[in-house]
């Protein structure tokens, strides 16, 4: 017998997957800005708040010698 999965089984299942690599999630954590899921490697956390960001909207600041990411708030007023 074929049991086909319905629409709430996938939006489940999309929703568990990273934004930025569709690795399966292996937490609750979301970007601070666009609250989409991230897995553990593709998180980033903002140097100046310490908020999280997802690659899309963290911004990579690398004047310095170290590269720094920062929320789209941080890099504002960094600016």
């Amino acid at each position: 017998m074929c049991i086909f999965a319905s629409k709430a089984d996938l939006s489940w299942a999309a929703s568990r997957a990273c934004s930025s690599c569709v690795r399966a999630v292996d937490g609750k954590v979301v970007c601070s800005q666009c609250e989409r899921a991230l897995c553990g490697q593709c998180m980033r956390t903002c140097w100046g708040c310490g908020t999280v960001a997802c690659s899309l909207c963290g911004l990579v600041d690398c004047s310095d010698v170290c590269e720094k990411t920062l929320c789209g708030s941080c890099a504002m007023s960094d600016a």
